[in-house]
């Protein structure tokens, strides 16, 4: 079930300079009154990247959707990054708030086409280094 809400004209720009390597980065938010998802921070360069800075984007009150572009290196040595499509629900939400952003995820999931997995995350603990290397991995 779809809610309505569909991405704004900056969406698909900003996930592009991820997906072009530009920046590591973005995070959206739903503008509820527009009923359109917004860009809410565009992230760094892959020089300037500080993971710990994209978690402070992470509200624990409030839900956002990202797209990181995280590296990893293979135990053989071998380096690619794997795009995610985050979807930040705070267990603290409210009951509205999580209702709307599960059914407006995939209008904004669907704009994005080039992101290689997708992860559900409801705290701190759902958002680290290792559990987007282990996903990335395939483990």
């Amino acid at each position: 079930m779809s809610s309505g809400v569909i991405p704004n004209d900056d969406c698909k720009p900003a996930f592009d300079k991820v997906r072009l390597g530009k920046v590591k980065y973005v995070t959206y938010k739903i503008d509820d009154k527009a009923e359109k998802t917004e860009v809410c921070a565009i992230g760094e360069t892959k020089a300037e990247f500080k993971f710990e800075k994209f978690l402070s984007l992470l509200p624990e009150t409030e839900s956002r959707y990202a797209v990181l572009d995280w590296d990893v290196t293979t135990d053989d040595g071998r380096q690619f990054s794997k795009l995610f499509f985050i979807s930040w629900v705070p267990d603290s939400c409210k009951a509205k708030e999580k209702m709307l952003y599960a059914s407006s995820k995939q209008s904004l999931r669907n704009a994005l086409s080039g992101v290689h997995l997708d992860h559900q995350a409801a705290d701190m603990d759902d958002v680290t280094e290792e559990i987007f290397t282990l996903k990335a991995l395939g483990k």
